[in-house]
């Protein structure tokens, strides 16, 4: 057996196999259960299809297949890795050693180095079948004790920037509620959203017909609230959660952190709570990458990117290299920019409009339990595409903007969020249950594009609306972290204690700050 096993190990060329399940294994065990499986499996059948056609070739160069193998291996094994390599290039050589210029001609060299050392050799490639498939078993092996330790800590919440539910643990004995009086709820977060005050102070823009027009709803403003965090996903995570997140390393992998912070809006404290209730809960938000109530396109979608086709050589050219291509395609041919910027800006408002449909949609709905509806506008935050009445901005308009002009264009995009906020807590007081709860709020302030100024940047809009106008357990100042301690506390008798107001600035968080 053991000796059969040795034969087929020196014969069959399983590694070439085996490189690209371990390529995928180890790149979705570095984010166990944040990629859905359809993603998974298309950059599968790409590193697949790439092993094949380079084996082919390698046919097609040495006309045997033990030699073709090998090449082809050692190929699709440096095209796979260079990420890798080049990092750590970058890390611990001079920067010198990480450009193109030189990396590419390199291994361009070492290829057809490899290419004649192959065409010489003239034994039986045995013991290098043997290694290859013994490494390529040995390190799938790993992958799979790993993937199931992942398993494990998964299970327990460890793909979550806060798995600890401390507010949802604290909760004892809440009262008893039929379903057909349990409020719905209702949190509408505008991207970016200042509050009136910062905006009169820093720019002596007076966006106070806001505040008034929502007071006359019955709406509570609490003037002086500064959001918890300086990035949205924190900032909703912590909301949600109804507790600050465990300390967060600044130095710590960005990505790994934005996935967690935004798994943590679909599970956290608040959601527990309600489902627990029996609450429908819906969340029309691009935050999350496996939120199921959002079809479209999510925020930061390149991150998916960034763990497989980012990690190949193909991958980090076109990540590194296209803007100067691009830049100079733009000049050759300028309107293919404008072409591209507008086929985004469309989107953008595509998206835009469907989030308000929803909202009004979930007003109509025959419902036979109580619901959550969370929805997420990415206004007035950046780009600066609409005019103060939400019509599209030509798209040369919209791209290269000053730093000096982007309070300007920013505050047209505040005037729009305006009307779309009261265009809908209107259309939900009128349309909705009576007792319906509306907080409408900025997960963060204002931070300009290249974030070289962060004033602002906690001085979020914030409001509550209480169908029985009872705001006594509110006050000006409070920060979005006890938002829903104050309301469970209120409908549910909860008993949570609210925590100190406070505002951690994440400084690697601003935009241009890479």
């Amino acid at each position: 057996m053991k000796e059969k096993l040795k034969i087929r190990l020196q014969q069959k060329p399983y590694f070439l196999l085996l490189l690209p399940v371990f390529f995928i294994s180890h790149g979705y065990n570095a984010f166990f259960g944040f990629f859905p499986f359809s993603f998974v499996l298309l950059n599968f059948s790409a590193c697949l299809c790439l092993t094949g056609l380079l084996y082919q070739l390698s046919l097609i160069l040495f006309k045997q297949r033990q030699k073709a193998a090998i090449f082809a291996f050692c190929i699709t094994l440096f095209m796979l890795s260079f990420g890798a390599l080049h990092d750590s290039i970058k890390q611990h050589l001079l920067s010198f050693f990480s450009r193109y210029a030189l990396i590419l001609p390199v291994s361009l060299l070492l290829a057809v180095l490899l290419y004649f050392i192959l065409r010489k050799n003239k034994t039986q490639l045995l013991q290098t079948f043997l290694f290859a498939n013994t490494l390529m078993l040995l390190l799938m092996c790993y992958e799979l004790i790993d993937g199931a330790a992942r398993w494990a800590t998964y299970k327990k919440g460890g793909n979550l920037i806060d798995n600890r539910f401390q507010a949802y643990k604290a909760i004892k004995n809440p009262v008893t509620i039929p379903d057909s009086i349990k409020p719905d709820i209702y949190l509408l977060v505008f991207d970016a959203m200042p509050s009136t005050i910062a905006m009169k102070k820093e720019w002596s823009f007076d966006n106070s017909n806001l505040d008034s027009s929502l007071s006359k709803e019955g709406f509570y403003i609490n003037s002086f609230s500064k959001s918890n965090y300086n990035l949205t996903v924190l900032s909703i995570a912590s909301m949600l959660n109804m507790d600050y997140t465990p300390p967060i390393d600044i130095y710590q992998d960005e990505t790994k952190m934005y996935f967690k912070a935004s798994a943590s809006i679909l599970d956290n404290s608040l959601t527990r709570f309600l489902l627990k209730q029996e609450y429908d809960i819906k969340q029309y938000q691009p935050v999350s990458f496996n939120n199921n109530d959002w079809d479209n396109k999510v925020f930061f979608s390149d991150m998916l990117c960034m763990n497989y086709f980012y990690q190949t050589l193909p991958g980090r050219m076109y990540r590194d290299l296209k803007w100067g291509f691009l830049r100079i395609k733009n000049k050759l041919i300028p309107s293919d920019i404008f072409a591209k910027v507008q086929k985004q800006n469309l989107q953008h408002q595509a998206d835009l409009e469907k989030t308000i449909q929803l909202v009004k949609q979930s007003c109509a709905l025959k419902k036979n339990q109580p619901q959550f509806v969370y929805a997420h506008f990415q206004l007035p935050h950046d780009p600066f595409i609409y005019d103060s009445t939400g019509k599209l901005k030509p798209p040369a308009n919209t791209i290269n903007i000053n730093e000096s002009d982007q309070p300007s264009a920013f505050l047209e995009q505040v005037k729009f969020a305006d009307n779309i906020i009261l265009q809908l807590v209107l259309h939900i007081i009128r349309n909705n249950k009576k007792n319906s709860i509306i907080l409408v709020a900025g997960d963060h302030g204002y931070r300009n594009v290249h974030g070289t100024r962060s004033y602002m940047v906690f001085d979020n809009f914030s409001s509550y609306y209480f169908p029985d106008s009872n705001y006594l357990n509110l006050y000006s100042s409070i920060s979005p972290v006890n938002s829903f301690r104050v309301v469970l506390n209120k409908y549910f008798n909860t008993g949570l204690p609210l925590l100190k107001d406070s505002s951690i600035f994440i400084p690697y968080t601003l935009p241009g700050n890479e």
